[in-house]
């Protein structure tokens, strides 16, 4: 049945309706096609449209087509029915300016006027119907505007009329379902897109459907888009057809989860070689696609590298997604990072999920502390990086991914590698350029600039000035180890700001920092002469410091004892120890 039938007998059921109790219409009216096709009728017993059923008005093969509600050429044309006389009188359905169809209807009745009148202005009135939905059908469904206005939107769209017959789908849409739009205008949705989602049925509840997420089979892989379904009508409120929106969901998740990367090697804060040797091959790893293993210590800076790498590449503008291996629940890092199909396990989400991997589609995946991954899915990302495609949990067909893979690890995934605990075919396929990002206590020269440019972000941050910082203080942060590297070190200026009245000294200084043991300093001799020699000092001072010096001694270098002996406060002690330069 083609797109105009299927038209007429929406129309004729309407109008019919309208006649149904009409007593001069009590025989069957019949809708054929100028070739004498059969359409429908109306049976006025059961007052309802029979489609593809009965037969039509059995017209001889030699009777001339009728045009008009009188007799052709003049002539009476009855049929014999049931061995009775009938009449034949029938009216054209115009549509496109031309005869389409004919309305018939028999009579007993020779030269009925009555009849032939309610006949000419029911096939008029069907011929208006059609013609004003062929208008609105261009208007809302065909037109130019709404064509421009569909080629504007970073989504695809397309629109079918009643039936289901496909009258306009945009670039974007055609490029995402991997078809183009002229081998798929006038066919039915459901022969070209084999998915129950595009459904016709919001013509029925009048309701929209908004983002769906739906499956659709694409080059032997599986892709998946939020769906949108709206009903279109007519200015009679007549339903004429439905617009399809779609989106690619790898996109749209981009909006609403963590997929962006905010640091820039501009962002590195360093002066030392070390790092400007690492900044330079990081910033050539950057423009290649090459998995990266950054390896270094907790609080190096890992993170920093990755994110600046990523927005230093052409995937920039896609999404950065971070996976923390330490921290999935071991039952759950598969279905975590290859997302799974609905019902695959009890308590999963209703329509699937898409995994961390799928996000990332087209940017970069941080693998971080890599080293935790668990063997058996270090195996599954082996086979994700060869083949760049994924496949859900419970899924069966594979999902093409385009990513970069960064990796980082505070690990020796070599020695882990030799002691069979880390698998040597990904840590190969991983360590394709390798970064190294240096502990704190081995970047030299780089502490005090970090520590001034952490003070400033803390004291910009709570809007206060910047304290001040004495050669002491800086001293013992510059004796520090800082085992915990940046991290600590942002954590313990982060502090020192926010205590500090004006000044920062000892007090504002973790108990960690003031309690570590300078074994080169106190395990020297003192002499005796060092003390003579300082002129300069009044009696008291110096017996102040050799009392000092005989309590560390005392006390075998234990800052805490020596003041306890002394009988004053540790930090006390400590503002001593610079004073007379002993620290």
């Amino acid at each position: 049945m083609n797109i105009q039938a299927s038209l007429v007998v929406e129309e004729v059921k309407k109008v019919f309706e309208q006649v149904k109790n009409d007593n001069e219409i009590d025989s069957k009216l019949e809708i054929i096609g100028l070739d004498y096709s059969y359409i429908c009728h109306y049976d006025p017993v059961l007052e309802e449209v029979v489609v593809d059923s009965g037969s039509a008005v059995n017209l001889p093969n030699e009777l001339p087509l009728i045009h008009k509600t009188i007799c052709y050429d003049d002539r009476d044309i009855g049929i014999h029915r049931d061995g009775q006389l009938e009449y034949l009188y029938s009216s054209p359905i115009i549509l496109e300016s031309e005869p389409k169809y004919l309305l018939i209807c028999t009579s007993t009745a020779k030269q009925d006027s009555l009849r032939l009148l309610i006949l000419e202005l029911l096939a008029s009135f069907i011929s208006s119907r059609l013609e004003t939905h062929v208008k609105l059908q261009e208007i809302f469904l065909k037109n130019d505007h709404m064509k421009q206005i569909t080629e504007t939107v970073s989504a695809g769209s397309l629109s079918v009329d009643k039936f289901g017959t496909i009258l306009l789908l945009n670039e974007v849409g055609a490029e995402m379902l991997g078809l183009t739009a002229e081998e798929v205008l006038g066919k039915p949705i459901f022969e070209v897109l084999d998915n129950q989602a595009f459904s016709l049925n919001v013509l029925k509840t009048g309701k929209p459907i908004l983002d769906k997420e739906i499956k659709i089979k694409i080059n032997k892989g599986q892709y998946y888009f939020l769906l949108s379904s709206v009903p279109l009508y007519d200015n009679l409120n007549d339903p004429i057809g439905v617009l399809f929106h779609f989106k690619d969901i790898r996109k749209e998740v981009e909006m609403i989860v963590n997929t962006k990367s905010f640091f820039h090697f501009d962002d590195i804060i360093y002066q030392c070689e070390e790092m400007e040797d690492l900044i330079q091959l990081a910033k050539k790893a950057a423009l290649q696609d090459s998995s990266i293993l950054i390896e270094g210590e907790s609080g190096t800076g890992k993170e920093l590298i990755a994110q600046s790498i990523h927005n230093y590449s052409n995937r920039s503008n896609k999404p950065f997604i971070v996976i923390d291996c330490s921290a999935i629940p071991r039952n759950l890092v598969e279905s975590e990072l290859f997302g799974y199909e609905e019902g695959s396990f009890t308590g999963s989400h209703k329509g699937g999920r898409m995994g961390k991997f799928e996000r990332a589609n087209g940017g970069t995946v941080f693998l971080d502390e890599i080293g935790e991954m668990p063997l058996e899915i270090q195996s599954k990302l082996l086979r994700v990086i060869q083949s760049r495609s994924i496949t859900r949990v419970g899924g069966h067909e594979p999902i093409p991914i385009n990513i970069r893979i960064i990796a980082a690890t505070n690990r020796n995934l070599a020695r882990e590698v030799a002691e069979g605990s880390f698998r040597h075919d990904l840590y190969y396929r991983l360590n394709v350029i390798n970064l190294f990002v240096p502990a704190l206590r081995d970047r030299k020269g780089d502490l005090p600039l970090l520590i001034h440019k952490l003070m400033e972000k803390t004291a910009k941050r709570e809007k206060r000035e910047v304290p001040n910082l004495s050669n002491q203080v800086m001293k013992v942060l510059e004796n520090y180890s800082w085992p915990g590297n940046i991290r600590e070190l942002e954590n313990t200026m982060e502090r020192a700001v926010i205590l500090a009245n004006g000044e920062i000294d000892y007090q504002q200084l973790p108990k960690r920092l003031l309690e570590i043991e300078n074994s080169n300093v106190f395990s020297m001799p003192v002499q005796t002469g060092h003390i003579v020699n300082q002129t300069a000092q009044k009696p008291k001072t110096v017996m102040e410091q050799q009392l000092i010096i005989n309590a560390l001694k005392a006390s075998n270098g234990n800052k805490s004892k020596a003041a306890k002996q002394l009988g004053i406060a540790r930090s006390t002690l400590y503002e001593k120890l610079y004073q007379y330069q002993l620290l």
